[in-house]
């Protein structure tokens, strides 16, 4: 799929263009294409929180997907512990090593 240029000097222009010049045009274009968080229902958060316990009983890597303010990502992680008062889940990296802590209002689903 070939991606059109937003306005027509970018043809011209961009192969005068430094790289990190025509990344930072892109990163700016992606701003604009924005992905708003939706909201979360009852029952998807509870399911949520059984999938969330189950892992961590079990030490099952988990599909996490959150929402980072722009758009979505997934992340395959085995949930080590919830944090009540901090409101994080803090995982490990099935192929990094060392835990990392993710905000419970960013994750948006959790698959097996």
């Amino acid at each position: 799929m070939k991606q059109e240029p937003k306005d027509r000097g970018s043809i011209k222009w961009t192969s005068l263009m430094l790289p990190e010049h025509v990344d930072m045009l892109r990163n700016l274009w992606k701003e604009d294409e924005r992905v708003e968080r939706g909201w979360m229902e009852e029952q998807q958060a509870a399911g949520i929180d059984f999938v969330l316990k189950h892992a961590m009983t079990e030490q099952i890597p988990v599909q996490v997907k959150i929402h980072n303010g722009f758009d979505f990502e997934c992340h395959e992680v085995i949930p080590v512990r919830l944090h009540r008062q901090k409101q994080t889940l803090e995982c490990r990296g099935v192929n990094k090593e060392g835990t990392y802590e993710l905000a419970w209002s960013c994750i948006t689903d959790v698959t097996m």
